[in-house]
């Protein structure tokens, strides 16, 4: 098969999964349809083989470097986000596999003189993708600002998130319905941002104006949270049970009741019973946790300090730990998207870690991947993992 329609179809199995439409009956003697602009393209020979997906963005197909050679991978050229398309939760297929948010400015550095589009294009969007590399969506470019964190429900049906306003000069904290393309205004205040969602979506915690908050998302109504709730921008509730991972291990609640049941934490027991207060220098470097994700199930939390990375089973309580060691790959290494039952991680955004884990959940030395996901504009981070019991929890469809 020649190598220009091999890429056109790989193209539109990545970009319109699960967008098949019936087409209409045509007479023999109709006259043939004039080409469109993308059509014309992905007629033209491109050195670098790419396959255009609207008039002003393609696709790139790049070998994943790794143990296992002959994987490709798309990397996404985006210069008109608007003409991409955005998430939808009728495409059924969107949904076989986990999926990631993330945040990018597909656009170049611009000045304030530059075109109205030129800015926009440079301007932080949502994004999401699978698990696996493909069917990327925009999620929303309904603000204007840089995002601070984004966080999905467990129906993947709202996205919470906040960024620095460029209008309000504070941090908005906003829910945006990905079904209705509606946003509601949460708060707005220059401190630090929180979301936790129920496990049945119905509700969502929030931080705002140095105070705990409770959203009904039916209601719409926001209750102020008593003095002694707790939870993290790391977190999940599941099971009945809600997880908070925090600087220095993690605590288990009755969702109902409140009441903490248990926590782990990172500290040796003699200091975690009795001088767990005292975090001295030393102390911070090692044991408090800058980097932290939990799995979906909230079964596997995992965090890494300035010198430390700590992998935790919330079933049987145990902790792992490992020195890091600059010049090597550890074995709790690259886990910022950790998978159900801790089986897959995915690290990154704008360049991708994909790994699936040993029997006793370390990183294979000899299986791993990485890749290119994005090939324009100038960052995309903050990965934040959602859908996750998808497909088993499975990062990629293993039968493929």
């Amino acid at each position: 098969m020649n190598s220009k329609y091999l890429w056109t179809a790989l193209a539109a199995l990545i970009f319109l999964n699960g967008c098949n439409q019936d087409e209409p009956s045509t007479s023999s003697t109709a006259a043939e349809p004039s080409k469109t602009d993308v059509e014309l393209l992905n007629e033209q020979e491109w050195d670098d083989n790419r396959v255009y997906v609207t008039k002003d963005n393609y696709i790139l197909m790049k070998e994943a470097n790794g143990t296992i050679p002959g994987i490709m991978k798309p990397c996404f050229v985006v210069n008109s986000a608007k003409e991409w398309p955005r998430e939808d939760l009728s495409n059924a297929d969107s949904y076989d596999l986990p999926r990631v948010d993330f945040r990018w400015n597909n656009g170049d550095f611009v000045s304030a003189s530059a075109s109205e589009k030129a800015i926009y294009e440079s301007y932080d969007k949502v994004w999401s993708i699978k698990t696996d590399g493909t069917d990327l969506r925009l999620v929303t470019d309904d603000f204007s600002g840089d995002v601070r964190i984004m966080r999905r429900s467990p129906n993947n049906r709202y996205l919470a998130y906040s960024y620095a306003s460029r209008t309000s000069g504070g941090t908005d904290k906003v829910v945006f319905d990905v079904q209705t393309q509606k946003s509601t205004l949460l708060g707005t205040d220059l401190g630090h941002s929180q979301f936790l969602w129920a496990e049945d979506s119905s509700y969502l915690y929030f931080e705002d104006r140095a105070k705990y908050w409770k959203y009904d998302i039916v209601s719409g109504k926001t209750t102020q949270m008593d003095d002694d709730f707790h939870f993290s921008e790391v977190g999940v509730i599941y099971g009945g049970r809600r997880y908070v991972v925090a600087g220095l291990g993690v605590s288990v609640y009755n969702e109902a009741t409140g009441r903490e049941l248990y926590g782990v934490s990172v500290l040796p027991i003699e200091l975690a019973e009795r001088d767990y207060l005292n975090i001295n220098h030393e102390r911070k470097m090692k044991y408090v946790l800058k980097n932290r994700s939990i799995s979906p199930d909230g079964k596997y939390a995992w965090g890494e300090s300035a010198q430390y990375r700590y992998f935790i089973n919330l079933e049987t309580k145990e902790v792992k730990s490992e020195k890091i060691v600059r010049s090597e790959v550890g074995d709790y290494q690259y886990f910022e998207q950790l998978g159900l039952n801790a089986n897959y991680v995915r690290d990154g955004a704008g360049g991708v870690i994909f790994l699936k884990l040993n029997e006793d959940k370390t990183v294979p030395k000899d299986k791993w991947m990485n890749w290119p996901q994005v090939c324009s504009g100038h960052s995309a981070t903050l990965s934040w993992l959602y859908n996750g019991f998808a497909n088993n929890g499975a990062f990629i469809k293993e039968d493929k």
